[in-house]
C-alpha cells in the first residue's frame, strides 16, 4: 500500500514534514481558488490559504531534495459556482505541482446539501473551466478532472478514528475501525468499485 494523505496542510510546517515525511508516498494538498477573498467565502481557512498552500509546496520541494526518500504531490481543487470562471494557470504553475485533481462539487447529504444549491454547476461550467487549464499539461502539471460520476464509489478513503468512508447514493457509508476488524473485513461494509477506480487513473 502506499501512504497519502488528503489536507487543507494548515497543520503543516517544516518541523512535522522533516518528521513524519519519511512515511508519506503522497500528499495532495487542498485549495480551490487563488483569490483569497473567495476562499473565505467557501469556508477555507482565514484569508492565508492560497499563500500557506505555495509555502507547503516549498517545503515539500526542500525536503525532497534533502533525503532519498521522496514525496508525490498533488493538488485538489473543487469547482464550484464561486471559482469555475477563474484563470488558476498562473497559480497552479507556481506551485510546481506534478498533479491536479479538479472535482465537481458533489452534493452529500449532512455534508454540504444546506449550501449545495448555491455552490452547485452543470456538466457545462465544470468543462468550460477543464479546457481552460488544460494547457497545463504541457507545463508539467497532469490535469486530471473527475465528474460527480467519477468520483462515486470510486475512492478508499480512512478517516482519523480509522474507518473506511465512501460516498455513494449522495451519502458517506462508513465502515467499522480498519484496526478492529481489519482491512478486509472493512472494506466488504462499503460500497467500492474497483474497475471505476481504475478508469479514473486511480492508480497512478
Amino acid at each position: 500500500m502506499k501512504t497519502s494523505i488528503i489536507t487543507n496542510g494548515s497543520k503543516i510546517n517544516k518541523k512535522w514534514l522533516f518528521e513524519y515525511g519519511k512515511y508519506l508516498d503522497i500528499i495532495g494538498i487542498s485549495c480551490d481558488r487563488a483569490s483569497e477573498e473567495t476562499l473565505i467565502q467557501l469556508g477555507r481557512g482565514n484569508g492565508n490559504s492560497a499563500s500557506h498552500t505555495k509555502f507547503v509546496f516549498e517545503l515539500i520541494e526542500e525536503f525532497n531534495s534533502k533525503f532519498d526518500h521522496k514525496i508525490f504531490t498533488k493538488l485538489n481543487s473543487v469547482i464550484t459556482k464561486l471559482n469555475f470562471n477563474e484563470d488558476m494557470k498562473i497559480f497552479v504553475s507556481s506551485l510546481n505541482v506534478k498533479r491536479w485533481k479538479i472535482f465537481q462539487i458533489l452534493k452529500i447529504e449532512g455534508e454540504n446539501d444546506k449550501y449545495f444549491d448555491d455552490l452547485k454547476i452543470s456538466n457545462q461550467e465544470f468543462n468550460i473551466f477543464i479546457k481552460n487549464h488544460l494547457e497545463l499539461n504541457q507545463k508539467g502539471t497532469a490535469v486530471i478532472p473527475e465528474s460527480n460520476e467519477d468520483m462515486t464509489e470510486s475512492y478508499l478513503m480512512i478517516n482519523p478514528n480509522g474507518e473506511l468512508y465512501q460516498n455513494s447514493n449522495g451519502k458517506y457509508f462508513k465502515s467499522k475501525a480498519i484496526h478492529k476488524v481489519g482491512f478486509e473485513n472493512a472494506i466488504q461494509e462499503i460500497q467500492f468499485s474497483f474497475e471505476k477506480f481504475i478508469s479514473r487513473n486511480g492508480d497512478y
